[in-house]
């Protein structure tokens, strides 16, 4: 994490794979842990991460296919959506009420996230580009939201693939604190409730072997940063 000798081999690059749900605090760790590692680097390319994302995904996309669903929420201009109601296949992702399945928590709405074939190809388009830039020595901070285990088996076997040394992050919160965040998001972004409740009960059941788990309903951003970091020194990195 910092400059090395420059007659010293260049080791391999480094996926740091951060994994948790909605309004968990993800993004503005990544963002934070992305900038300390920069000053970390001092300047060293070889030590400096770049900062990929699911949402990523959403950017991709034109915004007329914003679900009706979510563009009301957002107070949008619903003649310029492609779709024309709830579930018409025309989305590029829709939300599926879930209250009726089991999990952790239970409770309603409970809400899962959908993508549609054309959004399924951007991710996956994404996980091969980003083990890409892996494959090219490019470290990575990769902001995701692994709802389903396909996508987490997906991700890993491209970082596998590229060779880089994988660190997985698990971001934790409790499920009160997730749906205060998902109520009240800052700069008038507004997410659908529910979907907190429900992507906790998903994103961390898919086996994962985290390297660290940091809870942003205990830890302020600078706390679940260092944390992140010490323990990354810990495994060598």
């Amino acid at each position: 994490m910092s400059a090395g000798s420059a007659n010293a081999p260049r080791p391999s690059p480094v996926a740091i794979l951060v994994n948790g749900p909605s309004s968990s605090g993800k993004s503005t760790i990544c963002r934070a842990l992305q900038d300390r590692l920069a000053d970390l680097a001092a300047g060293d390319p070889d030590a400096t991460f770049a900062r990929v994302a699911f949402d990523d995904v959403g950017v991709m996309m034109s915004d007329k296919l914003t679900p009706v669903s979510f563009a009301k929420l957002q107070g949008g201009d619903l003649a310029r959506l492609v779709s024309r109601e709830p579930h018409d296949g025309r989305a590029g992702w829709e939300y599926l009420d879930e209250s009726h399945r089991e999990g952790r928590h239970g409770g309603s709405p409970r809400l899962r996230l959908s993508l549609s074939p054309h959004a399924r190809r951007l991710l996956a388009g994404s996980h091969r580009s980003w083990g890409q830039h892996l494959a090219l020595g490019t470290n990575l901070i990769i902001d995701h939201f692994l709802q389903e285990k396909e996508w987490k088996d997906e991700i890993l076997a491209v970082l596998h693939e590229s060779g880089a040394r994988i660190f997985q992050v698990g971001v934790l919160c409790s499920v009160a604190e997730l749906e205060r965040r998902e109520s009240s998001r800052a700069g008038g972004e507004v997410r659908p409730r529910g979907l907190a409740r429900r992507s906790d009960e998903l994103c961390h059941e898919h086996d994962f072997d985290y390297d660290v788990t940091v809870r942003t309903d205990d830890q302020t951003t600078t706390e679940s940063v260092e944390t992140i970091i010490a323990a990354m020194r810990d495994t060598g990195l």
